[in-house]
């Protein structure tokens, strides 16, 4: 199940107990949505394209006590709504997730008004975020019955595309913030990465399980205090752009618990993409196919 659906369904869900739920959209593009706003049309406000005034209307809510969803298209719940989400959810501490689909490269081949590359280095720059990538769509709906549950001020990572099951998921390890996979030791190299790229980590970790384990980073802020991550180098694998992406913010939680492996990233190139031809070719022409993960990955081996 997609990712977006699977999000949608946990939350349609809850709304049958929980009425204090509210659920804002400026996207009309999914099933899941249709059959939420037929259901429970008293907690779904369609705000149109105009996220500024989405999260402007998610802070009111909030203020009244409502538990608020308000999803979006990656690139503009991010960065066209970033001063809305700093000054209501931010600032006044109001328990607002924002439900962004396709980070990355995931709306490939429109171009890179509708790339998400920055995205996750502006919500981990806002005071007050916790901060979630999606890998699969187990994991999609731990997040949402967590953030049912415990609500808070969150920024929610989900791809556009119908990714498989990387595996189990316990709850320990959505506590935790991470899951591990594969066996870690002092003489391996551990790839750690969220979202689409830890599909190809995973794969790269089952082709050469003796060379490489895989960290699921589930929960990137907070920073999971208790991982603990042996071997000969981390490799940080982020569809996003070198400033502020996933390898700085793993450098900074590992640095804050006296761990100094070498840490490298390996990410997209800082510049703009306007080339056509799909998601895997575009990773492919800057650097993150998967033999050039790999082949970055046996270079911290020896």
């Amino acid at each position: 199940m997609f990712q977006r659906d699977m999000f949608i369904n946990t939350v349609l869900s809850a709304m049958e107990k929980d009425k204090d739920i509210y659920f804002l959209s400026a996207d009309f593009g999914a099933p899941a949505l249709d059959k939420l706003r037929q259901q429970y049309p008293n907690n779904f406000i369609h705000c149109g394209i105009s996220e500024q005034a989405m999260i402007d209307v998610a802070t009111g809510l909030a203020l009244e006590g409502k538990k608020v969803f308000a999803y979006a298209m990656a690139p503009f719940i991010s960065l066209r709504a970033i001063e809305q989400s700093k000054c209501g959810p931010g600032l006044m501490d109001l328990p607002i997730c924002l439900l962004s689909v396709g980070v990355g490269l995931g709306y490939a081949d429109a171009g890179p008004t509708h790339y998400a590359n920055e995205d996750y280095a502006c919500a981990r720059a806002i005071v007050g975020t916790t901060v979630y990538s999606a890998a699969d769509a187990q994991t999609t709906k731990q997040i949402a019955s967590e953030l049912i549950l415990f609500p808070k001020f969150a920024y929610v990572r989900l791809d556009r595309e119908d990714l498989p099951d990387i595996g189990e998921l316990t709850r320990f390890d959505m506590n935790a913030g991470y899951r591990v996979i594969g066996e870690p030791t002092s003489n391996k190299v551990g790839l750690i990465s969220h979202g689409f790229m830890l599909h190809r980590c995973v794969a790269i970790q089952n082709a050469h399980p003796d060379k490489f384990y895989c960290v699921d980073l589930i929960r990137s802020k907070p920073f999971p205090e208790n991982l603990v991550l042996p071997g000969k180098a981390l490799l940080v694998v982020d569809e996003q752009t070198p400033s502020g992406n996933l390898a700085a913010c793993v450098f900074e939680g590992l640095s804050k618990q006296d761990t100094f492996l070498p840490i490298v990233s390996k990410c997209l190139p800082e510049k703009y993409i306007f080339d056509n031809g799909g998601r895997n070719k575009l990773l492919k022409e800057n650097g993150l196919g998967l033999t050039d993960i790999r082949k970055a990955g046996e270079r911290l081996l020896t």
